[in-house]
Parts: C-alpha cells; sequence; structure tokens
C-alpha cells in the first residue's frame, strides 16, 4: 500500500477497531466493490481494500504502520471517531460515511453506513450502494424512489412485491 493511503479510511473504520469490526467493514464494502459485480472499475477499489485488511488485520503490521506513519489517534474523517461509535443497538458502522455533503434530494436514510443521508445524495456519490439498496428488504418502501435515481428515464417502477429474485 503506498503511503499516501491510509487503510483506515480505505475501510471506513476508526483507529481503535477490533479486528472483527475491520473484517465486517472489509467484508461490506468488497461486497459493494467486487470487480464481479461491478466490472473493471472494482478493480482499484478492491486493492485498495485488500492492501487495506492485509495491513490491518495483522495486529504486527498495524502497528508497524501506525509507527511509521505517525498516525495514533489522529481522526478518520472530517465527522471524527464519534462517527463510528454505534448508538444504541445499531451496528458500529452506522453512519460510517461521515457527514452527508449537502444538498438533499429525497428521503434521508436513517440506517447503514450513510446514516443521515438523502438518496439523492448517495446517487451522486455512489450508485453501487443504491443497486445494493434497491434489493434490500428494509429499504422496500424506498424502491420506486431509488428506481428514479438510477433510472430517471424509466416510465413507472415495476411494483417490488412482483420482481423475481434471482
Amino acid at each position: 500500500m503506498t503511503q499516501s493511503r491510509d487503510p483506515y479510511e480505505v475501510l471506513g473504520v476508526p483507529r481503535d477497531a477490533s479486528t472483527r469490526q475491520i473484517r465486517a467493514a472489509y467484508v461490506a464494502r468488497a461486497r459493494r466493490a467486487h470487480p464481479d459485480l461491478v466490472g473493471l472499475r472494482g478493480l482499484d477499489v478492491m486493492r485498495a481494500l485488500n492492501e487495506a485488511w492485509d495491513i490491518l488485520k495483522d495486529d504486527v503490521r498495524k502497528s508497524t504502520w501506525d509507527r511509521e506513519n505517525g498516525r495514533l489517534g489522529a481522526p478518520v474523517n472530517a465527522a471524527g471517531p464519534q462517527a463510528h461509535e454505534p448508538a444504541g443497538d445499531r451496528p458500529f458502522w452506522t453512519g460510517a460515511m461521515g457527514r452527508a455533503p449537502g444538498r438533499p434530494v429525497g428521503t434521508v436514510l436513517h440506517f447503514g453506513i450513510y446514516d443521515g443521508w438523502s438518496l439523492g445524495e448517495i446517487a451522486r456519490r455512489d450508485r453501487g450502494y443504491l443497486q445494493w439498496l434497491r434489493d434490500r428488504p428494509e429499504a422496500r418502501e424506498l424502491f420506486p424512489e431509488i428506481i428514479r435515481l438510477l433510472d430517471p428515464d424509466a416510465e413507472e417502477p415495476p411494483d417490488p412485491r412482483q420482481r423475481r429474485r434471482r
């Protein structure tokens, strides 16, 4: 991994995350960026994720990287480490993408890594997440809005209850 890429930022985990939390973040991001799902544009992302996982899964390599890069205790992003703390029974990755960039359009999510972001903000930043979210049962009521954002030229979104699962 190049010295400019912070493995904590690549995986979106706080610096004090456990190996279990790091692995969960790696798996979640790898599922969205895997080249088998998103094609060749996912290669660079997967390389970065794999390199970050190789460093952070090993306690020795992790402490060496922290020491060599002088990053002990530095915040992960502008929202700070508190963005990764679980609230009640919510998973640790809730809100891991940090503060929404602004210009909200549509429904605001109150779950997942994009907690606090509108669907329009997510569409501008990470269309792959919307494609993934479209098939999730917890987002069933958002299906028509997600379809409009993914394909604005579509006439009428199909009823999600009539869709066939692959």
